[in-house]
């Protein structure tokens, strides 16, 4: 009997949130009936929400409402109770054919978020690819001054980064074209992560007059900066979730946009997934992990990676009143996707 009884709350709860989602409205005892032609009465139905509700799945906002999910709730509901059938074939193709036509990094990256935002109609976002968790290509030096060069390091995937460096000495042509194919040859298809602890070996090795050029080496990559910087991000569909009923209220819009903009807080929850470097799609709702600026949306998120080598994360922003099964389908498919692009990429 306990068992059976365990079984009516749970289906209770996956039809509470179901009707949610689909209504956004509060949801009874009686549209459970309704709605699901369940065999029980509504007496009984609202006894099982009443349990559910002391035991923090859901809530009411005033007495005479139905009720609506609670953090807790939703958080059973995506690990217990949710089933992801993925994405059609039919869906499948049609996201390919959306990547078919770019091959620049920098249009795949803002095609990205488009894509997860109309497919799902929430707020597509994808961080750029964290230059460090790449790997080098090549690197060009020009002069603009004896004692400033502009460096610009690109990756095997395509990420271009550039950065004016003053010198604490001047630097010839001659030599800077030596040190430009000295790094182009030796340190090509290295982790961009290593490239100082490479040249800091290669100067123990060295102590002949081709010293200073290692030295001068390791200082163009210590003061461009380029690898210590944090990752941009792109978001498109702000749009599509600014006319559900949750962001129509003036200060949950505007908690939202200062969300967006205050990258500050996204790296760190990004960089908590790409240390990490975990595959699996993750779904945030509201504060959890102390992430207390979420505490309003829910996030589904998934690593992008070349050559198992995570490079960023890839996802979309909405109301906790989300699609769930639809938006993890999606964000797992557009991830392999661009794992898929990003490798022929580097090839």
């Amino acid at each position: 009997m306990r068992v059976n009884m365990e079984a009516r709350r749970e289906k209770i709860l996956q039809l509470v949130i179901n009707a949610y989602v689909t209504t956004g409205r509060p949801v009874g005892s009686r549209v459970i009936c309704n709605r699901y032609k369940l065999d029980l009465c509504p007496a009984s139905v609202r006894n099982v929400m009443s349990d559910l509700e002391e035991q923090g799945f859901i809530t009411h906002t005033h007495t005479s409402a139905g009720r609506v999910p609670t953090d807790k709730g939703y958080r059973f509901y995506v690990d217990k109770l949710l089933h992801s059938a993925g994405l059609t074939g039919q869906e499948q193709n049609f996201l390919n054919g959306e990547f078919n036509r770019y091959r620049a990094l920098e249009e795949i990256i803002g095609k990205t978020s488009r894509v997860l935002s109309d497919f799902t109609c929430y707020t597509g976002l994808i961080s750029q690819p964290e230059m460090k968790k790449s790997r080098f290509k090549r690197v060009q030096l020009g002069r603009i001054k004896p004692d400033c060069i502009c460096v610009t390091l690109v990756t095997e995937c395509g990420l271009t980064k550039s950065s004016v460096v003053n010198l604490k000495s001047s630097i010839d042509d001659n030599r800077l074209m030596q040190i430009e194919n000295f790094l182009n040859s030796e340190l090509e298809g290295m982790d961009m992560l290593h490239l100082r602890s490479r040249l800091r070996e290669l100067m123990i090795q060295e102590r002949n007059s081709f010293f200073y050029n290692l030295e001068q080496a390791l200082e163009l990559i210590d003061r461009s900066a380029v690898l210590e910087e944090l990752p941009r991000f792109y978001f498109e569909g702000l749009s599509n979730i600014l006319n559900l009923p949750e962001f129509r209220n003036s200060q949950t819009l505007l908690s939202l946009v200062r969300t967006l903009e205050r990258e500050s807080d996204l790296n760190t929850l990004v960089k908590e997934l790409v240390d990490h470097e975990d595959e699996r799609v993750r779904v945030l709702i509201g504060g959890e992990g102390g992430h207390e600026f979420m505490k309003d949306y829910a996030m589904v998120l998934s690593c992008y990676s070349v050559d198992n080598c995570t490079l960023g994360v890839l996802g979309i922003i909405g109301p906790k009143r989300m699609d769930y099964g639809r938006a993890i389908a999606t964000v797992r498919y557009v991830s392999t996707l661009l794992n898929r692009i990003l490798t022929e990429l580097s090839l």
